[in-house]
């Protein structure tokens, strides 16, 4: 794992505000780990999604990607853009595929202390 001054680790947090159901979740999961911008630089996991006011509770969980073989903030920054990127395509094909409406994932930086 990629971990900067201080125990840092760099990591990129994928999300949706309100419920989001598993399979979409799995499928994003799915297209990310495919990315060959992203295969073996990252590492890409569940987490539990971030409390948001006006949001059952439940077992929403969160991408989040941790830096490998990525050094630094600037890179991070990098990982942010590219997986942007890829949650426009992964929406894009979905909506050929008759989804006329699915989640609005976002990517934000989301480093660590370890």
């Amino acid at each position: 794992m990629a971990q900067g001054e201080g125990g840092l680790r760099h990591s990129v947090r994928v999300s949706a505000s309100g419920h989001v159901q598993e399979k979409d979740v799995k499928s994003l999961e799915t297209w990310l780990n495919g990315e060959p911008e992203l295969k073996g630089r990252v590492q890409v996991k569940r987490a539990a999604g971030r409390s948001e006011a006006g949001v059952p509770m439940g077992p929403q969980m969160d991408i989040v990607l941790h830096a490998v073989d990525w050094g630094g903030a600037a890179a991070t920054a990098e990982i942010v853009r590219r997986v942007s990127e890829s949650i426009r395509e992964w929406r894009t094909s979905r909506r050929a595929l008759g989804d006329p409406n699915p989640p609005d994932f976002r990517a934000e930086q989301d480093d660590e202390q370890d």
